[in-house]
């Protein structure tokens, strides 16, 4: 059964610039041996040493994160779209000094970070609003966590931006009807 997988820049050098595959598999751990069949070296940047999922690596089948259906074993069937992902994120070893947040954009005004949840109406679940924002508003969306079905849509996103922007970009989506809701501490990592 013949699926079709996105694969993301940094891996295309492992597929011969392929940013597009056929594979025939029958479940995403199917999908990841084959791979590695036929690309080399792949599925070690895909999975840890057991096999498992690297931390910051999303799949998606049609749309939908396989850690809201089953994992690596979420069945496959014909004309499946697989979205492979690496997570959108930066990070520092231990001993590196602390991020500022008031990095400088070009626009001149400080950034700054903010997790907020939002909760789609089914009208919007389909709609790009947060691609829109993003590119509206220079808002960089770094999500989080996310779970989109036909009928539901919440996700977690770290936006990072000038305060204005931030707050113009959250009144956006509130104009479409999804309710934004800050997140604080750690808890939408």
């Amino acid at each position: 059964m013949a699926v079709k997988v996105r694969i993301p820049t940094p891996l295309q050098k492992l597929t011969g610039n392929q940013s597009e595959l056929q594979c025939d598999a029958s479940s995403i751990n199917a999908m990841l041996a084959e791979l590695e069949k036929k690309h080399p070296g792949i599925k070690e940047r895909i999975c840890d040493s057991e096999g498992k999922l690297r931390r910051f690596v999303n799949i998606y089948v049609n749309e939908e994160d396989i850690r809201f259906l089953q994992g690596q074993d979420t069945p496959l069937k014909s004309g499946d779209d697989i979205s492979i992902i690496p997570a959108i994120a930066g990070g520092a070893s231990k001993d590196a000094p602390k991020a500022r947040h008031d990095v400088w954009r070009a626009g001149g005004a400080p950034t700054v970070k903010k997790r907020v949840t939002l909760v789609f109406p089914p009208d919007q679940i389909k709609e790009p609003a947060v691609f829109m924002m993003a590119k509206k508003f220079d808002i960089i969306p770094n999500i989080r966590k996310a779970r989109v079905t036909e009928t539901i849509g919440e996700m977690t996103l770290e936006l990072e931006g000038s305060e204005k922007n931030l707050t113009e970009g959250i009144r956006y989506l509130e104009s479409r009807g999804i309710k934004v809701e800050s997140v604080a501490g750690d808890s939408a990592l």
